[in-house]
């Protein structure tokens, strides 16, 4: 090495040891070893290097008393391995599974934002549709109800087209209302007019009851059910069944009445022949003349019986008409009239 190179290269070597102490014996020993050996190539591997491929090497042979590889791992290897994986550094970080996760600041406010609407169950959305549908049909009696009053009304009281025309004029003039007060006003006049005109005197309910229908207050049929009986109630309309017991009615009240007569003849027939009235006469008179035609009667009439019975509920339903028996009632119904 010449000395110009050395020179530099000592100057470089006492800048490092003034900056960095801690370094200082080993640059001391880099030094010495610069200074009492050759050069070294610095693609030739060095010492350490050799040493470390020296003992793989070792490591990678087998000696020959080492027996042969069968698939077991003999015990002293596997207690060996278990002392050293016991011993080792853990590969998890101690203390990190402790660690709180980080929660990300935000100036969400759930008060800001609208509750959530809560998801009703299958029953509390069919009571709400049926709730729906009752108010519906309340809602269509009631238009029903007003538009047949002012139908009644309408024909009660009708008016000319000169009236109307002129009460629509009289509308146009008069300004319109803008509250209860002036409305009130209004009916209070009109009220104050027709009493003086005598409109209340000859009133038809005036100091008799108010009438109240029973079933108005009964709390086994609903608000809406009365209205639409009482509705069919005016209007002269009825089920079908209603309809067919009416007719059965007065088929029963006729065959009735015709046997009555018929047994009344009988009777005149007897006193004619100035035979003696008994009750075993009276039913061999009847049964000679009359029998024939009214057994034809009581089939009929038991016809439309069933018919009424299937349309209608079994509550209501009606025994089927006997000859014997209907002769029977009206033999006492006709001996009571006579005494």
């Amino acid at each position: 090495m010449s000395s110009s190179t050395r020179s530099a290269y000592l100057f470089r070597l006492h800048t490092c040891y003034n900056l960095f102490p801690s370094r200082q014996s080993l640059l001391r020993k880099s030094f010495y070893s610069t200074s009492q050996s050759p050069p070294r190539n610095i693609f030739e591997p060095s010492e350490e290097d050799k040493d470390e491929k020296a003992t793989s090497i070792t490591k990678k042979q087998q000696l020959p008393n080492d027996k042969p590889w069968d698939g077991d791992e003999p015990v002293s290897h596997s207690v060996l391995r278990m002392i050293m994986d016991k011993y080792r550094a853990p590969l998890r970080v101690e203390g990190a599974a402790r660690r709180n996760i980080p929660q990300p600041q935000s100036n969400f406010d759930p008060s800001s934002f609208a509750p959530q609407k809560k998801e009703k169950s299958s029953q509390e959305k069919k009571i709400e549709r049926d709730n729906q549908l009752r108010k519906r049909k309340q809602n269509r009696i009631t238009s029903a109800r007003d538009a047949a009053f002012d139908y009644a009304m309408d024909r009660k009281y009708p008016t000319t087209s000169s009236q109307s025309d002129t009460d629509w004029d009289e509308w146009e003039t008069n300004p319109t209302l803008k509250g209860i007060e002036e409305l009130g006003q209004l009916t209070d006049a009109k009220i104050r007019s027709a009493r003086a005109k005598g409109a209340f005197d000859n009133l038809p309910g005036r100091g008799k009851p108010i009438e109240t229908d029973p079933m108005l207050s009964n709390p086994f049929v609903d608000r809406t059910e009365y209205f639409m009986n009482r509705i069919i109630q005016r209007n002269g309309a009825a089920p079908p069944w209603v309809i067919m017991q009416q007719e059965v009615d007065i088929e029963v009240k006729s065959l009735r009445s015709q046997m009555s007569a018929a047994l009344k003849r009988c009777i005149h027939d007897i006193r004619d022949r100035n035979s003696y009235l008994a009750k075993p006469s009276l039913i061999r008179e009847f049964e000679k003349l009359e029998k024939s035609y009214f057994a034809k009667e009581v089939d009929r009439v038991n016809s439309k019986l069933k018919s009424y019975n299937v349309m209608c509920p079994s509550p209501v339903r009606k025994q089927l008409l006997e000859l014997e028996k209907e002769l029977e009632w009206t033999l006492e119904k006709l001996e009571l009239e006579r005494n």
